[in-house]
């Protein structure tokens, strides 16, 4: 009898992970680096909207009102969106914020709201009104 050696064949898998063209293999997977592009921008979106309903309701709830003043009156984008940039003050301390709309004139003294744990979140007043 002859010895026949037995090759050592497994069945589970290897995990493979690279790329491979326009692709990214990921657990054995190939998946599409667009898919990828497309998870990431709908992810970014969400959390930002998230984050932004988190601040609004921190300031609701925690916010301090006070006065700024408009510095600056500018048309942004191709629909004619004016925006208002605003400076304000604390503990000695310049802080700025903007919002859309075109009823400010430079000078203007506009009511804002801000968290005091950091003031660079702040909305105008009217805005969280709305």
């Amino acid at each position: 009898m002859k010895a026949q050696s037995k090759t050592n064949q497994n069945p589970m898998k290897e995990n493979k992970f690279g790329f491979e063209g326009g692709f990214i293999i990921l657990w054995n997977r190939k998946i599409s680096i667009i898919w990828i592009i497309l998870i990431g921008i709908v992810l970014h979106f969400v959390i930002v909207v998230i984050k932004n309903e988190i601040d609004n309701s921190d300031l609701e709830k925690y916010g301090i009102e006070t006065t700024a003043v408009v510095r600056d009156v500018r048309e942004v984008g191709s629909k004619g969106v004016i925006r208002c940039t605003y400076t304000f003050e604390v503990k000695s301390l310049k802080y700025s914020g903007s919002v859309d709309d075109d009823y400010y004139k430079i000078g203007d003294t506009i009511r804002i709201i801000y968290l005091e744990k950091n003031p660079e979140i702040n909305r105008d007043k009217k805005f969280l009104e709305k």
